[in-house]
């Protein structure tokens, strides 16, 4: 006769059933550190191309300034730029994919103090002698602890300044621009200086003499 096959003992069963909950217990582990490095890699990656973008807006934006009076009605010589610590305005155009055209611009942080974003403000000039709000503000970056600007160009005897946090003579355009920023996030924001391409720091013909 032959013998009746052995079947596995209660101890056995027990001790597959422990080894494949085990090696459950690190497949799951190994798909949620997947994920999360996943989920990680995304964000870095969305947050580099924020940077990059406003980086690449804010140097042609400034690239591009003009010397035309922000306030067209304004007596006397017309300020052409205002440089504050945490503001910026000027005049330049937009590509044609943003509706094309020159536009004041304004550069500032937005939001509340638990939330903060560096924005910037529209208004497109319609005749020789008015400017328009135009579109909403536009969120460049978010996530933004602290803004700094700095301008340089030449002083009033012609001399090249150090960076100021204020630009003292806005009757004509600094020669360069710094943007500092603190910002939240797994990017970094890289320092990015600016020299504007229209140099008439050396001109009498906007903003009067130096």
């Amino acid at each position: 006769m032959k013998q009746a096959a052995r079947g596995f003992t209660l101890l056995e069963v027990l001790l597959a059933i422990s080894l494949l909950g085990i090696l459950m217990v690190l497949i799951g582990s190994s798909l949620i550190s997947a994920n999360r490095t996943l989920a990680r890699s995304e964000s870095f990656t969305a947050r580099l191309d924020e940077v990059r973008a406003s980086q690449n807006f804010l140097r042609r934006a400034l690239q591009q300034a003009l010397p035309l009076p922000l306030d067209p009605l304004a007596q006397g010589a017309p300020a052409v730029f205002l440089g504050e610590p945490q503001e910026m305005r000027y005049t330049a155009s937009l590509p044609a994919h943003l509706g094309g055209g020159l536009h004041m611009q304004t550069l500032r942080l937005g939001g509340a103090e638990q939330e903060r974003w560096l924005q910037i403000d529209f208004a497109k000039r319609i005749e020789q002698n008015a400017t328009q709000a135009w579109g909403e503000p536009q969120r460049l970056l978010r996530e933004v602890k602290h803004l700094r600007l700095s301008y340089s160009g030449l002083d009033q005897n012609g001399k090249p300044t150090d960076w100021l946090p204020r630009w003292p003579w806005p009757q004509r355009l600094p020669q360069r621009i710094r943007i500092d920023l603190e910002a939240q996030g797994p990017i970094a924001w890289p320092p990015l200086q600016i020299a504007l391409r229209l140099d008439l720091s050396n001109s009498n013909a906007v903003g009067g003499a130096l």
